[in-house]
């Protein structure tokens, strides 16, 4: 079969894809690990808040799978037929990743959220996100977590991360009736 002639915004479509899909197979991997450092990081630091994802580390996993789209698409834009083989396989291995992250992430997630809860913190729901993809907010007490901080929660979490001392209560809430007055 004869190769079929593409435009050059169709090529410089294509290019693009590919650099796209290069550079995210690419970061993937330090994501991923990126995250369970913060995590451990802030256990050994003993912080009194940090953010934690407990997929982020599991898309490791997906990296086969980006890496052979990252393939199909540099064959597409060297104008090459993808034969159906390759197609199959590709198809085979998004199964296999899928079947792993399945087992994977609660298994990680189980195993992450014991030691979090293991060094004393709990999950501050009042800033934690309701949105997939949110990170869960872990605290050392659950006097940082004030409902009505959920609007200022960035701001909150900056601000705590940022203490030396131990805040009291009461100036948690002052910070954060500080914080909402200031907001729009």
């Amino acid at each position: 079969m004869k190769p079929e002639k593409l435009t050059l915004s169709e090529n410089i479509k294509r290019v693009f894809l590919f650099a796209l899909s290069f550079v995210f197979t690419m970061a993937l991997p330090f994501a991923s690990y990126r995250e369970v450092i913060l995590v451990f990081e802030a256990l050994n630091k003993h912080q009194l808040i940090f953010k934690e994802k407990s997929f982020a580390p599991s898309l490791i996993l997906a990296i086969p799978m980006l890496a052979m789209l990252t393939r199909l698409i540099l064959l597409r834009v060297r104008n090459i037929e993808i034969e159906p083989e390759l197609l199959i396989k590709w198809y085979k291995v998004c199964g296999a990743t899928l079947i792993l992250m399945l087992f994977s992430v609660p298994t990680y997630t189980y195993f992450i959220e014991s030691k979090i809860k293991s060094e004393g913190y709990t999950i501050c729901n009042s800033y934690t996100g309701s949105s997939r993809g949110a990170p869960d907010i872990w605290v050392t007490s659950q006097h940082y977590c004030i409902k009505k901080g959920y609007r200022v929660r960035s701001k909150i979490i900056d601000w705590l991360q940022q203490q030396t001392n131990e805040p009291t209560p009461e100036d948690v809430i002052k910070k954060v009736d500080e914080l909402l007055a200031n907001s729009p």
